[in-house]
């Protein structure tokens, strides 16, 4: 057994020299190759983000209507203003429903809310409390992600909905006048406003994370790296193949080369050469747009940037296994790498995406990566979670080495 692992390694050794090899004699395409990405990619996506993100010191404007006008709600609404008015991302006012329409249709509000009649009166009372968001059509990012920050409003609201309840439930049950008993859940009310927004819990939660919006310029930058290097990864190994004549498979064959250790050798040389320039790339951006890294940082990083790239090659290898017509081949290949990077969000932020592909992306391994590279770059997130991708890449092998045996098996 340890002698078949040893020489099955030896192979597999020997087929990265001959490619690495195969790389040195066009290292002119090479050089074009780094390059031309670069410039492509990055026109692209400056254009792209010109059209659709907002400038950094536009803040998101919203309107709030208060068609309650109780003691609650305008307690809540005024918190809810003056937590925003330091806000760079994002502003309330509170305004009547008239001028709120007026507003929206001038383009000067992205959307507005409303705490609709009889809010507070259903609050106490235990009733399903809703709060209607209408959002603008010419702004949808901006309207998403105040629907974002109501929903997240009304999570808090429940809480304090129920902890209202079980307090009046209790306060019922004693000899306590009902002024007093409403006075003790108005107190109750405002210790929960107090709470969520006096601390901009709310709004640093909300609307200070989406980097797309608060920080484009960062979050193009990095997408343009990560697209990049999807485009080396592909590129290379994709220089690498080559059509073998049945007379050299058979000869391999025979010498007990098994389609496994070729296409691992690939893997392995493409993953190489890709990695080094990517990593040479994102050091340069990170001392032109001053990245705060530690080392521990560098090392998440690095582990999601090959875990992606690994999973992105074997992807790519399947194609390559199963696939005959180098044609149907190529063009697989580049649908398969174009919707990996499309639904990563690094082209497009995925908030535009609808409802129902948003709830796909999650077990898409490049939209998990590259959510993980922003929280660690732009975000500074302290810790990371490599289990979900190492488990998918751990399967994509063992499908890929599947996959060749079976292969052979049926070629026989």
């Amino acid at each position: 057994m340890e002698v078949t692992i040893m020489l099955s390694m030896r192979r597999i050794l020997f087929f990265m020299r001959q490619y690495n090899k195969q790389l040195k004699k066009k290292w002119a395409t090479l050089l074009l190759l780094f390059l031309f990405p670069i410039i492509l990619i990055g026109s692209l996506l400056l254009l792209v983000a010109g059209l659709l993100l907002p400038e950094e010191d536009s803040p998101i404007r919203v309107a709030l209507v208060d068609e309650d006008r109780t003691q609650e709600t305008i307690l809540f609404s005024g918190l809810l203003e003056e937590t925003a008015s330091d806000n760079q991302f994002i502003q309330i006012i509170s305004i009547t429903k008239e001028n709120a329409v007026k507003l929206m249709e001038q383009n000067q509000i992205s959307s507005y809310f409303t705490f609709p009649s009889g809010f507070t009166e259903d609050l106490y009372e235990g009733q399903s409390v809703t709060v209607p968001i209408v959002g603008n059509p010419s702004r949808p990012t901006d309207s998403f992600l105040v629907k974002e920050l109501v929903e997240s409003m009304m999570r808090y609201i429940s809480v304090a909905q129920s902890t209202i309840l079980t307090v009046n439930e209790y306060a019922k049950k004693t000899d306590m006048p009902k002024e007093e008993r409403q006075e003790m859940m108005f107190q109750q009310f405002m210790d929960f406003s107090l709470y969520t927004l006096g601390k901009d819990k709310l709004l640093d939660e909300e609307m200070i994370t989406n980097v797309a919006t608060s920080s484009p310029t960062h979050y193009y930058i990095l997408s343009g790296w990560f697209i990049t290097m999807s485009v080396w990864l592909f590129a290379i190994y994709t220089i690498l193949g080559k059509e073998e004549h049945s007379s050299m498979l058979i000869r391999m064959k025979l010498f007990g080369v098994t389609t496994w250790q070729r296409i691992l050798a690939r893997i392995l040389v493409s993953l190489g050469y890709s990695l080094v320039v990517a990593a040479v790339a994102f050091f340069i951006i990170g001392e032109f747009v001053g990245f705060e890294f530690f080392f521990i940082d560098y090392f998440r990083f690095g582990l999601f940037t090959i875990l992606n790239a690994l999973l992105f090659l074997v992807g790519i290898a399947l194609i390559d296994v199963w696939i005959s017509s180098r044609k149907v081949i190529l063009l697989l290949q580049s649908f398969y790498t174009f919707v990996l990077i499309f639904t990563s969000g690094a082209v497009i932020p995925t908030l535009y995406f609808p409802q129902v592909i948003q709830g796909v992306l999650p077990y898409i391994f490049s939209y998990v990566s590259l959510n993980w590279m922003i929280d660690i770059v732009l975000e500074g997130r302290n810790y990371a979670n490599f289990i979900t991708l190492t488990v998918i890449a751990t399967i994509g092998l063992l499908l890929l080495w599947l996959s060749t045996v079976g292969k052979e098996r049926w070629i026989r």
